[in-house]
């Protein structure tokens, strides 16, 4: 794998849409038409566009493998005629006979809408971006630093247009970039960020089950070793009725997906994946619970190969 040429494309991506894979902001926003949230307001939503951008994390994914088995030419040939289509404003995705159908995107959006029933039936009211923009944690993951700096001082200024006090986020990666990553770059940055899984357990919200009776509970990195949402998740599905089963290795010392490399090296990330889906069925169930987008995203290409289904947690209780 040409990692160079990779990062690349992810940085000529950036600096067209301010997206990782080219995607444009107001499509980011397009899961919560209809339901009538305000623009403003002292209580923001901020997903990150994570669970939005996982079709096309598992098409971007699908489309390295496939020129890595290539060899290195066609590797670098491809990269390189997919950056000039996009510097020519040039859809790549449709170039390369690939499309993302709406039932394909509509599951990640109702994962979303799942949150934000929630969050109502707790009484939380709250403001949100229709051209919300990524989170850009990838930049920081794979050392780019300088794209990184640039995006994060852009969305603490999109941030601040909101007059939001307090952010509420939906995934581990944008809880861990919020609390401690953007200070690093921009000062004074002074918002509270809660996690939504806080906020149910903070409000008393009893969930109902309307997924599998018992699940494998996978723990992402990002939730219980660097936010300390380890409890939480468990609270949540123990209160809609929903038997938890614990892998050898969960909590702080969990298994890692390998979705952090999916972008780099997604022969290496789907191995790992295959390994921690093993160790989960190990547990009796072959129904696994995942709190991350990333995971989720990790975790779907590989869960037939091992015989579970992934679920993301508001898929079983929202």
């Amino acid at each position: 794998m040409d990692l160079k040429a990779v990062k690349s494309l992810l940085e000529s991506n950036a600096n067209r849409t301010w997206n990782p894979l080219g995607i444009k902001e107001s499509y980011c926003g397009e899961w919560a038409e209809g339901l009538n949230l305000p623009r403003r307001g002292e209580n923001l939503l901020y997903t990150g566009c994570l669970y939005q951008m996982i079709p096309y994390i598992e098409m971007f994914s699908s489309m390295l493998k496939k020129l890595e088995s290539m060899g290195p030419t066609v590797f670098r040939l491809a990269m390189g005629v997919n950056r000039l289509a996009g510097s020519l404003g040039i859809n790549t995705t449709s170039l390369l006979g690939i499309t993302i159908s709406r039932s394909e995107k509509e599951r990640y959006f109702s994962i979303l809408r799942s949150i934000v029933k929630s969050l109502k039936e707790v009484g939380m009211e709250f403001a949100y971006m229709r051209d919300e923009p990524y989170n850009g944690v990838l930049y920081h993951d794979l050392g780019m630093d300088d794209v990184f700096e640039r995006h994060v001082k852009r969305l603490a200024d999109r941030l601040r247009e909101t007059g939001a006090k307090r952010i509420i986020t939906v995934d581990p990666h944008t809880t861990y970039m919020l609390r401690y990553l953007i200070n690093e770059f921009v000062e004074g940055f002074d918002a509270e960020v809660v996690h939504y899984m806080d906020l149910l357990i903070e409000r008393g919200y009893e969930p109902n089950r309307r997924g599998p009776e018992k699940v494998a509970i996978h723990d992402p990195c990002y939730l219980a070793r660097w936010n300390g949402l380890i409890d939480q998740p468990r609270e949540l599905l123990t209160r809609a009725g929903v038997q938890v089963r614990e892998p050898e290795f969960s909590r702080r010392f969990t298994g890692c997906c390998g979705g952090p490399i999916e972008s780099l090296l997604p022969s290496l990330a789907s191995t790992i994946a295959v390994k921690r889906l093993r160790e989960l069925k190990e547990t009796g169930s072959a129904d696994v619970v995942v709190m991350c987008p990333i995971c989720l995203t990790n975790f779907n290409r590989e869960a037939r190969e091992v015989g579970v289904k992934v679920h993301d947690i508001m898929e079983v209780i929202g």
